[in-house]
């Protein structure tokens, strides 16, 4: 995954846990696409200062993915389900009974995977 994406990821699952100007700034770059320049004439700092608190900012959701795991664990399940819903589109998609049968258990053993984790 692309860094930018990565960051856009762990912003939104961990940014609240930011400060404030932290977190706009790190929201301004990343999800609108701010260069360091813009940002720090809108805040009145400097580019090297908009660089260190993205930065600074980057640091903490790593630190806090690493010990919580919930973007990882996100991902999991989204991958979890998207296979599911691959197999059940073979199933609709009109099946023998054995490979309705095998489909079936194969889905149900998944999403109580899901279900045990969350």
């Amino acid at each position: 995954m692309n860094e930018s994406v990565e960051i856009a990821l762990l912003l939104d699952f961990y940014g609240q846990l930011l400060t404030p100007r932290q977190y706009e700034i790190l929201d301004l770059h990343y999800n609108n696409d701010i260069s360091l320049g813009e940002i720090g004439e809108q805040y009145n700092i400097s580019r090297q200062g908009v660089y260190d608190s993205i930065k600074k900012g980057r640091e903490a959701l790593r630190r806090y993915e690493e010990k919580l795991g919930l973007v990882k664990r996100f991902s999991r399940h989204n991958e979890t389900i998207r296979n599911i819903l691959t197999e059940l589109k073979k199933l609709e998609a009109g099946s023998t009974q054995r490979e309705n049968k095998d489909i079936i258990d194969f889905c149900v053993m998944e999403l109580e995977k899901v279900i045990n984790e969350l």
